[in-house]
């Protein structure tokens, strides 16, 4: 059904030719096209594509029932307003027109104007039953749209949340080509830091390689031919080939793996720094406790050569230990205290890399799947 915003065009079935002119002089403001039987109605409605058929039951050849089951098994014409026009005004015969399919049933007897009158409101509702299907369209164009929009974004919310947990790169371009796949995305990765390039595909091209590789001669954002779009971050470029109007999205999702990578660099100095504590902590002890073992020995010698101790027994070598600890004893309980803050740190750490139940899988592989290919 067309819109209607032009003349709407009438089709009028019908073997007298009186009627048919009276019809004709009737709507003459309409775009009108006649035919003298069934036959050729049927054919005129294929090329003429009305918005309305008015149509004669008692003809020569096919009847108007027979026409209008015809037209009512055609798809361009099964919500084409059609009405019958006839002298056949037994109860009968309105049922039946209904039955297969009239919109209306109209007495030849009436007047002109009256048909006019019900042929305009018939074509008036039909116009605002148009607009209204075009707005319903529309809304529910829309509501898919904000629907898609939505499930993208809720990819991108997850994708942050699951990459709080990442203890390092690894982790984190899993989460990632599962993200890319869940937004139904076909995407080459380059990480720079590492010269890892991942895919959501079998099979990268050379070229797509040697492109991501010469980010330095991108912009930010740089469209190529045929919807692809490369974004070039800080941390990553990224190739998707078949955007469309997610380009906005696609930059959501490169913002979140930039602070990502910069959560996981942070987190990998702050460990390191920690096992540098650690290491140089046991060098420390380590030779506070050679020092002690040399300077026991060093004043058992002293207190010998000044003739003080002739010898020690059990209770000397206990008093002199004990004298030995109480003077380190400082010493030794804030080295202990700094193995056990970087412990604790460590031991936190690794408890907040334990993901929730409903992130975990977006840290899964799986092997069976070959469109999951790190190079």
């Amino acid at each position: 059904m067309r819109g209607l915003v032009s003349a709407p065009r009438i089709l009028i079935i019908d073997d007298e030719k009186f009627y048919r002119s009276l019809l004709k002089e009737t709507f003459a403001n309409y775009s009108i096209e006649l035919a003298h039987s069934g036959e050729e109605g049927i054919e005129k409605a294929h090329t003429f594509q009305p918005d309305l058929i008015l149509l004669d039951i008692v003809m020569t050849g096919i009847s108007g029932f027979d026409v209008c089951m015809q037209l009512r098994n055609l798809e361009a014409m099964q919500h084409t307003p059609i009405v019958f026009i006839s002298n056949l005004t037994s109860v009968d015969g309105r049922i039946k027109a209904f039955e297969i399919g009239a919109n209306d049933f109209i007495c030849k007897t009436v007047h002109p104007d009256e048909i006019k009158i019900k042929i305009e409101a018939l074509l008036n509702a039909e116009k605002e039953h148009f607009a209204a299907l075009e707005v319903i369209d529309e809304t529910s164009s829309l509501l898919i749209d904000l629907q898609r929009q939505n499930a993208y974004m809720k990819a991108i919310s997850l994708f942050m949340q699951a990459s709080y947990y990442c203890a390092d790169i690894k982790a984190l371009t899993q989460i990632l080509l599962n993200t890319l796949q869940t937004l139904d995305l076909k995407a080459v990765v380059y990480f720079k830091l590492s010269h890892t390039t991942i895919s959501t595909s079998d099979h990268v091209a050379k070229l797509e390689q040697e492109l991501l590789k010469h980010h330095k001669d991108l912009e930010h954002i740089h469209k190529l031919a045929q919807g692809s779009v490369i974004f070039n971050w800080r941390a990553m470029v990224l190739l998707a080939k078949n955007v469309g109007e997610r380009t906005d999205i696609i930059a959501h999702l490169m913002d979140a793996v930039e602070m990502a990578v910069t959560h996981i660099d942070r987190q990998s100095s702050l460990v390191a720094q920690i096992l540098s504590i650690e290491k140089h902590n046991k060098a420390i002890l380590e030779s506070l406790q050679s020092s002690v073992t040399t300077s026991k020995a060093h004043l058992k010698s002293q207190l010998f050569e000044s003739g003080l101790v002739s010898k020690f027994d059990l209770q000397d070598e206990d008093d002199l230990d004990k004298l030995i600890a109480d003077s380190g004893e400082d010493l030794y309980q804030l080295i202990h205290n700094f193995n056990g803050n970087a412990e604790k740190v460590t031991a936190l750490l690794g408890t907040l890399k334990k993901p929730p139940h409903e992130l975990r899988f977006l840290f899964k592989e799986n092997p069976q799947d070959s469109n999951n290919v790190l190079f």
